[in-house]
């Protein structure tokens, strides 16, 4: 086992509150039970240079708003926002 990590953990756990050893108790126990099972635990590798996929805009003027005013049927108007909160309401 390598020493400098074995004593860097050490000094962690030392720092952590009771409640937090009993999670890295559990932690430790689950460890065993995979090893026990032959399912090694796998770290993911993270690629921190890659920057996460952001969805094209496509500006448009506010009057385009107007063109949608009436294209839905009769029986689909409401406040959105009302009737949300009376499902929850009834909850």
């Amino acid at each position: 086992m390598d020493t400098v990590a074995h004593a860097h953990l050490l000094s962690m756990l030392d720092e952590l509150p009771p409640e937090g050893l009993k999670l890295v108790e559990e932690f430790v126990q689950f460890l065993r039970q995979q090893v026990l099972k032959a399912k090694p635990a796998e770290t993911v590798a993270v690629k921190e240079s890659q920057k996460p996929y952001l969805y094209p805009t496509v500006t448009m003027p506010a009057e385009s708003m107007r063109d949608l005013i009436g294209i839905m049927p009769v029986g689909y108007e409401g406040d959105a926002l009302e009737d949300s909160e009376a499902l929850y309401d009834e909850a």
